[in-house]
């Protein structure tokens, strides 16, 4: 099996970006399709730690980053560079300091930091730079969807639980509609129907009417990750099918 590969990727305002590229075991010399995943606020790579296992024994590589001021992601030009953590339980203490960590850390340039370590896990050996494919929980949803029609080629994009849009800009969730609407690559939606963060709403509203776009709602209130196991048989078929393996 290839050791992982770490990575370390400046983003467009000097921060570090950190994350982990693993391949699949027993393909030396093959080159292999490549699922970049952005996770949910306040996690970090680690929380993909499921679907890494599952992708990676169904022969893709996985390449798992820190989100701006999460984890190791955190060295910005100017110092550290965090997010807040919810001081209390409860969806208001949740609101509260993802708002001001949005602000704060800049989630606005997730899309562009997913851009450069797509950029940077395409570049590698023994990647397929022609089977890629993006994965986003939650704040990481709108950024892949956003990101993904700056990266030609693309095979496929998923997302769980996406929401916190309004992150991105006062006409982010207008933007991420848009932003499907010009992807020529399938799309996969998935969510709770209950999601307290809007999913299932914007599952409803950015697939309306596409018929590249397919959506799959579960029972409950799950936000993102927590609803992995509900949804994982239909999710990595999906990429399998996206990324041409059998």
């Amino acid at each position: 099996m290839l050791a992982p590969l770490e990575m370390s990727v400046p983003a467009a305002d000097g921060l570090i970006l950190k994350g982990t590229l693993t391949y699949p075991p027993g393909r030396p010399g093959e080159l292999l399709p490549l699922a970049v995943l952005a996770h949910q606020y306040p996690a970090t790579r680690d929380s993909f730690a499921p679907l890494v296992r599952d992708l990676l024994a169904a022969g893709i590589a996985t390449l798992a980053f820190d989100e701006r001021g999460h984890g190791a992601s955190i060295v910005g030009p100017k110092g550290p560079v965090v997010v807040d953590a919810p001081e209390g339980l409860g969806l208001e203490a949740f609101g509260t300091s993802f708002v001001a960590s949005a602000h704060r850390v800049e989630f606005v340039r997730i899309e562009n930091d997913v851009i450069r370590v797509v950029g940077w896990g395409a570049s590698q050996n023994f990647i397929d730079p022609e089977r890629l494919a993006l994965v986003g929980a939650s704040v990481g949803g709108p950024g892949v969807l956003l990101a993904a029609p700056k990266l030609p080629g693309l095979r496929a994009v998923a997302t769980v639980g996406a929401a916190g849009a309004p992150a991105f800009g006062s006409d982010g969730p207008e933007r991420v509609r848009q932003a499907v609407e010009r992807l020529e690559c399938p799309v996969w939606l998935g969510s709770s129907d209950g999601d307290p963060f809007e999913g299932g709403a914007n599952v409803t509203r950015w697939s309306r009417d596409l018929t590249h776009v397919t959506t799959r709602l579960v029972p409950g209130a799950g936000h993102a990750m927590a609803i992995y196991f509900d949804i994982r048989e239909e999710l990595v078929s999906f990429l399998r099918r996206a990324l041409g393996v059998a």
